[in-house]
């Protein structure tokens, strides 16, 4: 996990209510100087009211959020040193970019002789120096997505809150902005806040990621450990695609958890056993990333590969294709077991073909599964 070296942004304990309906249920949690925070989840989660309050347009229920080691759950919106970006851009039709972008420093009685330097940088930033004079209406959406993000950025804020704002974005314009966004980011230096629900967007931008389940975190860390080393079934499988069998634990050893699967024993390589990994009997799920997956063309016995634990030895199931999907750059296989579950594999468009109705072998190196539990 990422070390926070200095915390910019801390929540304790904070819980908001509606009537009978908790909406955050006492969740804590500490953002770095600079970091790139994602706030990830699915609708109901959680994660914009944990927004809303940091912003201060909702008011905690319980619990504590400090910014700069200040006590700001009291303050109102305009006295936190936050900036917030929205999926409506609220932009004013009747101004210009540039006359929008300067709004909020107008407002706070910023010297004339500053603005006009600070609101140029601000745009020079978002690259949009040379539309400073057009209306809003005569930029695409993510033209006017920049603007919004000039007008959040030119006030110098400790922490930018932003909430789904690429989300009325088509999906090529969408991608693009999410690397853009990154780069703006490690060029102010800034704390940013991002709340989304989709996790590609997650992963492509976050130095950490904040996934959030019915109003708690349900696993915080770097997008690469919540992919590869998920602490849950609801991880494994929100964080891209997964195949997750129903397994039993039946032996542990200090490099190898052994379950009884659908034909037999698996090992699931891990280093180290922790305390923390299932014990005997325990009824766990195995994770396989589709990507983790090999398909051979005819069936092979349970078993079959090189003897010993590790990336050299397969464990081999028989399957049947069932469907196959061509997705551009892979093709998905879904084959089968004997008992009905259903793999996902990916495959490039230039392997061996197979059809539907042949009978394969799947398999995927032992340490390539996850254990995880409800």
């Amino acid at each position: 996990m990422t070390a926070i070296v200095t915390a910019i942004v801390e929540l304790h304990g904070l819980t908001k209510r509606f009537g009978t309906f908790t909406a955050l249920d006492g969740i804590s949690l500490a953002v770095a100087t600079g970091e790139f925070l994602t706030v990830l989840g699915a609708s109901g989660s959680g994660k914009t009211t944990t927004l809303r309050l940091i912003a201060g347009f909702d008011l905690a229920t319980e619990g504590r959020i400090l910014i700069d080691g200040v006590d700001v759950v009291a303050l109102p919106p305009f006295k936190r040193p936050v900036n917030t970006v929205f999926q409506q851009y609220a932009l004013f039709p009747h101004m210009s970019v540039r006359d929008n972008v300067g709004y909020g420093l107008r407002m706070q009685r910023v010297p004339s002789r500053e603005i006009g330097p600070r609101v140029a940088e601000a745009l020079d930033m978002v690259q949009l120096g040379p539309f400073a004079h057009r209306a809003p209406r005569q930029l695409s959406g993510g033209q006017q997505q920049r603007v919004a993000l000039a007008r959040a950025i030119v006030n110098r804020p400790r922490v930018l809150l932003l909430d789904e704002p690429l989300g009325a974005l088509d999906l090529k314009l969408r991608r693009a902005m999410q690397l853009e966004l990154k780069q703006l980011q490690t060029q102010l230096g800034i704390t940013f806040i991002y709340v989304t629900h989709d996790q590609e967007e997650a992963l492509t931008m976050s130095d950490r990621v904040a996934l959030m389940r019915q109003g708690r975190i349900e696993q915080l860390g770097p997008p690469r450990e919540l992919y590869d080393r998920p602490r849950s079934r609801y991880v494994a499988d929100f964080i891209g695609e997964t195949n997750l069998l129903p397994v039993t634990v039946t032996d542990r050893d200090p490099a190898v958890v052994t379950v009884a699967g659908p034909a037999g024993p698996i090992p699931v390589h891990v280093a180290p056993v922790g305390a923390d990994a299932p014990r005997a009997g325990a009824q766990v799920w195995l994770s396989v990333r589709p990507e983790s997956l090999t398909i051979e063309a005819s069936a092979a016995p349970w078993g079959a590969g090189s003897p010993g634990v590790g990336r050299g030895r397969l464990n081999r199931l028989p399957a049947t294709v069932r469907d196959i999907v061509y997705a551009g750059s892979v093709v998905k296989v879904h084959a089968a077991l004997a008992d009905g579950v259903t793999l996902v594999a990916l495959r490039a468009p230039a392997d061996p073909p197979v059809a539907t109705g042949d009978a394969v072998t799947i398999g995927w190196a032992a340490d390539r599964g996850v254990l995880v539990v409800d």
